[in-house]
């Protein structure tokens, strides 16, 4: 089973009126819509693409680059929020779900905060979250002294930054 949340290269296997069926090599098929068929596509081709939940939670493909895949961080906005959570742009048609217990703190329209992006184990879905701190290794590795890096400062605390 090829992974939610992440890049895949599938192969075009055959072609519906709504779109592409790509294919795995272990032979899971997923829909990419005719809106993200790229032009002068053929059965057979090889396609880079996104696997994700669509708004009625159906595996589907897109050659749309989110702002992050699992396992990586980005700054989005908060586009709306319910009574179960908030919603991020992270640049595909779906918004981000980050649940009430994925919040700290909680979440408003409009404003901009970094994201986790993560697979939420009980469902397989794609979630967000701002509960950076499980996510951050503490103690860095691989890095030798004088190496230049870049940091993204996240949040200031009493001892310092925390940076990512």
């Amino acid at each position: 089973m090829i992974a939610m949340g992440r890049y895949h290269t599938l192969r075009v296997a055959r072609r519906e009126a709504f779109g592409l069926y790509l294919a795995s090599e272990t032979g899971e098929e997923f829909l990419l819509p005719n809106r993200y068929v790229p032009e002068g596509c053929e059965i057979g081709d090889q396609l880079r693409v996104f696997l994700y939940n669509d708004s009625e939670d159906r595996p589907i493909v897109t050659t749309l680059a989110p702002k992050a895949a699992v396992g990586e961080f980005a700054v989005m906005e908060i586009v709306s929020v319910t009574r179960f959570g908030a919603f991020a742009d992270w640049g595909l048609p779906k918004d981000l779900f980050i649940p009430h217990r994925e919040q700290k703190p909680r979440l408003k329209v409009g404003q901009k905060a970094v994201v986790y992006v993560r697979l939420d184990e009980a469902t397989n879905r794609v979630i967000g979250s701002t509960r950076l701190e499980r996510f951050i290794q503490k103690t860095p590795k691989g890095f030798k002294p004088d190496q230049r890096v870049r940091l993204w400062v996240i949040e200031e605390s009493p001892l310092g930054f925390t940076a990512l």
